[in-house]
C-alpha cells in the first residue's frame, strides 16, 4: 500500500473532505505529502490523524506517556529525518508515534534498535515535531542554559494557544531561552522581539521605544530549535521552513496579559523569527496618553461626535491603533454598540463587538463591514481602508449616522484624502463625510533623572539651526541606569490634527488635490501641524533636535521653514506653546 493510497484514502472519509476523486499523486517526504492531503482535501491535520489511525487499524499516538530517557534511546538525527518517536514501554512493546506507518523498513530498524516489537500510534508531523522541539532542546547548541534562573519557570507565566489551550512551559532548554526572551521583552517594555540569523548564529534585539537594541547571540544550532519550537507551539507547520508562516500565542505574566503575534520569514539560509507584544491592558483613555492639553480637548470634542468619517495616518508603530482606541474608551457606554474589524484585533476593549478578518477564510474588511452594518452600531472602528469596496463603505457608513473610525497609510493628514479618491471615493462623499483628520509620531522623552542642560556655546550644528528657527534647546540626553544608559524614558504623541472647516469641505468638493490651499486652510482652521508639534516638544524640553531628526528626517527644517512663513503671511504667530483650540 502506497503513501499516498492510505493518506488520500483516510482523508475521503473525514466528513466535509474535499479530495479529488483522481488525479491526486503524492510526493517527496512523508511531511510533504501530509502537507498535501491537508491542503487539496480541506481537513485539519488532526482530524486527518484521527481518520488515517481508523483506516490503518492503529491507535493514536498518546504524548502524555513520553518518557523522555525512553525516547532518547534513538538519536535524533533519526527521529528528526523519519519522524518517529519512541513514547514508553507497554508490556513486552514499545509504544511509537509514527508520522508514516507504511515505512516498514524503518519499522523494522527501528523494533531492531529498541530490542523488542513495537506498536505503531499514528501522529500527525506537527504533533511529533512539536514534542521533538522539547525533547532534543537540551542538546540545542553550546549554551548552557541550564545555568538559567529556576524563577523563569514561575508559575506566573502562562502561554496559552489561540484556541485558549494552555501550553507547558516545559524544562528543555529551548523552553527555558524562549521563556527568558519573553520575560525579558516583558519588563524592558519591548513592543517587538527580533531573532535574526547573523554571520555563523542569530542575534536577539528588543524594540523598546522604537529603537532597536542588542541583547544577546545565538549559536546557529540555538536558533534553528528555538524557530522550531515556536513554530510548533504556536500553531505553525514546524516541518516547513521556505515559506511565511505567521501565527499566535496569549502570555499571561505577573497578573497581565499579553498577545503574542508571531511571524516567521525564510531569509538567505535561515529563517527570521519576530514576536510582537501587545499587553491587553493598554487601552488607555486619552487622558492617558501624555497628549498636549489642546489636543486632548479637540480629540475628545471629536469623540464625542455622534457621526462622521476620522482618518489617522502615520507609519506603523506611532500609535494609531492606540489613540484610536482611546477615542473608542471614550464613547465605550452601555447605550453605545462599538463594533470593530481588524487584522488582526490587537487591543480587546470590553463592551466592544470585535471582528478578527481572516482573508484565508474568505472574511475579509468589506464582507465584514457589511455584516457589521446589519447589528445596529453607533460606532464602528476599521483597523485599516486598504481597499476600493471598504473605503466606499466607511464614507457610505459615515453618511448615514455612524461615528466612523479608520486608518490609511500616508505621510500626514491631508493626504489622506488623496488617498481615499484614489480608491474610488467620490469628492463629493468625501466631502460629506469625513469629520477630521488625525497623524501621529511617537517621539522619544528625555529622562528627568539624567537630561543635561545645553550651553549657547556648546549647540551642534542642528541645534544652532533650530535657535534660528525656533528657540535654542534647552537640554541634551545624557544616560542613566534609570533609562538603562539611552538618555530616554517613554515616548511622547506628536499630532496633527485637521479638522474639516465649510472651507475644506467646499475645496474637497469640488476636487482639489492642491495640498497646498488646503494646507493653508487647515492652518486658517487652528492646524498646528507635525513639524510644529516636534518644534513645541524640543522647546518644551522634553525631547531633542537629535530625536526630532531621527523620527521626523531630514526634511525637518525644511518643513518648519516653510510653517513658519506660512503663519507670518497669514498674520498667525509661529508660537508653537501656544498649541491650537
Amino acid at each position: 500500500m502506497s503513501v499516498s493510497h492510505w493518506l488520500i484514502d483516510a482523508a475521503r472519509l473525514v466528513p466535509g473532505a474535499t479530495v479529488p476523486q483522481q488525479g491526486l499523486i503524492l510526493e517527496g517526504d512523508i511531511t510533504t505529502k501530509w502537507a498535501a492531503t491537508i491542503r487539496s482535501s480541506g481537513v485539519s491535520a488532526g482530524a486527518l490523524a484521527d481518520s488515517a489511525a481508523e483506516y490503518m487499524g492503529l491507535m493514536r499516538a498518546d504524548f502524555s506517556l513520553l518518557e523522555p530517557g525512553f525516547a532518547k534511546q534513538i538519536p535524533e538525527s533519526v527521529v528528526r529525518t523519519h519522524l518517529t518517536l519512541p513514547l514508553a514501554i507497554e508490556g513486552s512493546r514499545a509504544l511509537v508515534a509514527v508520522a508514516d506507518p507504511a515505512d516498514a523498513k524503518h519499522l523494522d530498524e527501528l523494533a531492531f534498535s529498541l530490542g523488542m516489537p513495537i506498536e505503531a500510534c499514528l501522529a500527525n508531523p506537527n504533533e511529533i515535531e512539536e514534542h521533538l522541539a522539547n525533547l532534543y532542546g537540551q542538546e540545542a547548541g553550546d549554551l548552557n542554559w541550564n545555568s538559567v534562573s529556576s524563577s523563569l519557570l514561575a508559575e506566573d507565566l502562562l502561554l496559552r494557544r489561540k484556541d485558549g489551550t494552555n501550553l507547558s512551559v516545559g524544562t528543555s532548554a529551548t523552553s527555558k531561552l524562549l521563556i527568558e526572551l519573553l520575560k525579558r521583552s516583558f519588563h524592558l517594555g519591548a513592543s517587538d522581539l527580533h531573532i535574526q540569523p547573523y554571520g555563523y548564529g542569530a542575534i536577539v534585539r528588543n524594540r523598546v521605544d522604537g529603537v532597536l537594541y542588542r541583547a544577546l547571540e545565538l549559536p546557529a544550532k540555538v536558533h534553528l530549535h528555538l524557530v522550531r519550537h515556536v513554530k510548533a507551539i504556536s500553531g505553525m507547520d514546524s516541518t516547513k521552513s521556505m515559506v511565511p508562516q505567521d501565527g499566535e500565542l496569549h502570555m499571561e505574566l505577573e497578573h497581565r496579559s499579553v498577545d503574542l503575534r508571531l511571524s516567521v520569514l525564510p531569509v538567505t539560509g535561515s529563517e527570521r523569527l519576530v514576536i510582537r507584544l501587545l499587553p491587553q491592558d493598554q487601552v488607555r483613555s486619552l487622558a492617558m496618553l501624555r497628549l498636549e492639553e489642546a489636543e486632548q480637548n479637540t480629540l475628545e470634542k471629536l469623540a464625542n461626535s455622534t457621526e462622521g468619517l476620522i482618518l489617522m495616518t502615520g507609519p506603523t508603530g506611532s500609535g494609531k491603533t492606540s489613540l484610536l482606541y482611546a477615542m473608542l474608551a471614550e464613547k465605550n457606554t452601555p447605550d453605545i454598540n462599538i463594533m470593530s474589524v481588524e487584522e488582526p484585533v490587537e487591543y480587546r476593549l470590553r463592551g466592544a463587538s470585535q471582528v478578527d478578518v481572516t482573508p484565508q477564510t474568505g472574511l475579509t474588511f468589506s464582507k465584514s463591514l457589511r455584516s457589521i452594518l446589519r447589528q445596529d452600531p453607533d460606532v464602528v472602528m476599521i483597523g485599516e481602508i486598504r481597499d476600493e469596496e471598504t473605503a466606499e463603505i466607511a464614507a457610505q457608513a459615515a453618511l448615514t449616522g455612524h461615528f466612523v473610525l479608520s486608518t490609511v497609510h500616508t505621510l500626514d493628514a491631508l493626504l489622506a484624502t488623496v488617498r481615499m479618491r484614489d480608491l474610488g471615493v467620490s469628492s463629493a462623499t468625501l466631502a460629506d463625510a469625513i469629520a477630521a483628520l488625525a497623524s501621529q509620531r511617537l517621539v522619544r522623552a528625555l529622562c528627568d533623572d539624567c537630561k543635561q542642560p545645553i550651553e549657547n556655546d556648546q549647540l551642534s550644528e542642528d541645534e544652532q539651526r533650530f535657535a534660528a528657527l525656533c528657540s535654542t534647546p534647552k537640554w541634551r540626553s545624557a544616560g542613566c541606569a534609570s533609562c538603562r544608559s539611552t538618555g530616554f524614558k517613554g515616548r511622547l504623541p506628536v499630532l496633527e490634527i485637521v479638522q474639516i472647516s465649510d472651507e475644506l469641505k467646499l475645496l474637497l468638493r469640488q476636487g482639489s488635490e492642491d495640498i497646498a490651499e488646503m494646507e493653508r486652510l487647515a492652518a486658517l482652521g487652528g492646524t498646528r501641524f507635525l513639524a510644529e508639534g516636534f518644534a513645541q516638544r524640543v522647546e518644551q524640553g522634553t525631547t531633542t533636535i537629535a530625536e526630532v531628526l531621527r523620527v521626523y528626517g531630514l526634511s525637518f527644517f525644511h518643513k518648519l521653514e516653510h510653517l513658519n512663513n506660512l503663519r507670518r503671511v497669514l498674520g498667525d504667530s509661529p508660537n508653537r506653546k501656544e498649541g491650537h483650540e
